[in-house]
């Protein structure tokens, strides 16, 4: 783990993790040169599910089960912020209909009365790139009319944009979340871990999930659908996350307050708040955001991982120790953490080490260049040049179009270059 015995820490240096929701993802950015901070977030895809109509009731039932547990009010307010410009947060409806969204239906959809037939032709209408079409963009977090206008937005843009239209066409619909095995991605500085939300469209007859990741589900994952105030919350919740990546810590507290006020019981914004008081010095505040997450969700490992920093930081040791070998199983899940450790490995010299936690690392998360380029560097330095040379070369089929002239220097260059 990062704490050395007797070590004095004034600030937290070991990766946070902050919730996201607007691609399904958990985020981790750098806290300082070799330390991360982890985002939580959320995504959305393109598939389409078919189920007859009395699993679709039996599942109707279960939704209000789920919706109508997970909007209870928890009793503690969020603490202020210290410092920072006052920010203010208009009130906004995700799920407004526009004139020129009712105009499309009215050319598309509500000319038929079968509900049947305007349920396959909206999800026609809105996945077809000759009728409606949607570009998808994980930065942008757009309630349903701006979806709408623009034609793109992440997850919950998409969401917002397809649940409006399905019920001004007199269908039923609602945001679905689905629990899936961990799998870690990156953007930059920042690693995420998939945590995926997708749309369910529901006549008397079909219900379609609408989904546009291409994810493939194996049968029996776990489903909960999300209440409106809960997948409002999480529209906030991302805009606030956002301004808490580019540092804007009055922003990102003012929206994920906001966040709170919609879902109190949702556990993510509680998480992000806590890495808002954190960066602003606040520790106590942070202790408190992370351990009402908790009390939402105990299982919860986001707020775990981070709850055990501010616990180092602050220098209480005993409770740190408490929750150390949970934080610690966690993280081995994350390959950029895996990565982590073997860089530190990599300066020892303790080659094979290194090598061996890469390799873990790329079973994880198989597509990163990232990845694939540590472990040619590492095996180039303990002297395996051909197998370096081979990781090389899969790290350039997998890296961005920005990356490809950086990658075209010599590996005996480029392994050296730290």
């Amino acid at each position: 783990m990062c704490l050395v015995a007797g070590q004095k820490r004034n600030q937290l240096e070991c990766p946070q993790e902050l919730i996201l929701a607007y691609r399904g993802l958990r985020f981790t950015s750098q806290v300082q040169k070799h330390k991360q901070l982890v985002v939580k977030l959320s995504q959305n895809i393109s598939i389409f599910l078919f189920l007859p109509a009395r699993v679709m009731l039996l599942a109707g039932m279960l939704m209000l089960t789920a919706c109508a547990t997970q909007i209870s009010r928890h009793t503690t307010p969020p603490p202020l912020l210290y410092s920072g410009p006052d920010v203010r947060v208009a009130d906004v409806d995700v799920l407004a209909v526009t004139p020129a969204m009712h105009a499309f239906l009215e050319r598309y959809i509500l000319s038929y009365t079968n509900p049947e037939t305007r349920l396959r032709l909206l999800v026609l209408a809105v996945t077809s790139t000759g009728v409606l079409g949607f570009d998808y963009d994980e930065a942008r977090t757009l309630t349903a009319a701006a979806a709408f206008e623009t034609r793109s937005g992440n997850c919950i843009g998409f969401a917002n944009m397809m649940i409006a239209l399905a019920r001004e066409a007199g269908l039923e619909a609602g945001y679905q979340e689905v629990s899936r095995r961990s799998e870690w991605s990156s953007r930059d500085d920042t690693v995420l871990l998939v945590k995926h939300i997708n749309v369910v469209v529901s006549s008397p007859q079909y219900r379609y999930v609408v989904d546009i990741s291409g994810i493939r589900f194996k049968p029996g994952v776990r489903r909960r659908m999300l209440a409106d105030a809960e997948a409002r919350a999480l529209y906030f919740n991302n805009i606030g996350a956002e301004a808490l990546l580019k540092n804007e810590l009055a922003t990102a507290w003012a929206y994920l307050v906001k966040s709170i006020d919609a879902a109190p019981s949702l556990a993510d914004p509680w998480v992000n708040l806590g890495v808002v008081f954190g960066r602003n010095g606040q520790l106590d505040e942070a202790v408190l955001a992370y351990q009402t997450a908790l009390q939402i969700d105990d299982s919860e490992y986001a707020a775990m991982s981070n709850l055990y920093e501010v616990y180092l930081a602050q220098e209480d040791l005993q409770a740190a120790q408490n929750l150390q070998a949970r934080v610690e199983k966690y993280r081995l899940k994350n390959p950029y953490y895996l990565m982590k450790l073997s860089e530190e490995a990599l300066g020892q010299a303790r080659f094979e080490e290194s090598v061996s936690l890469l390799r873990r690392a790329i079973r994880k998360k198989d597509n990163d260049h990232r990845l694939h380029f540590a472990l040619a560097k590492t095996q180039y330095l303990s002297g395996q040049t051909a197998a370096a040379h081979s990781s090389m070369q899969r790290a350039r089929e997998l890296a961005p179009q920005d990356m490809l002239a950086h990658y075209s220097r010599p590996l005996k260059e480029l392994a050296r270059a730290d």
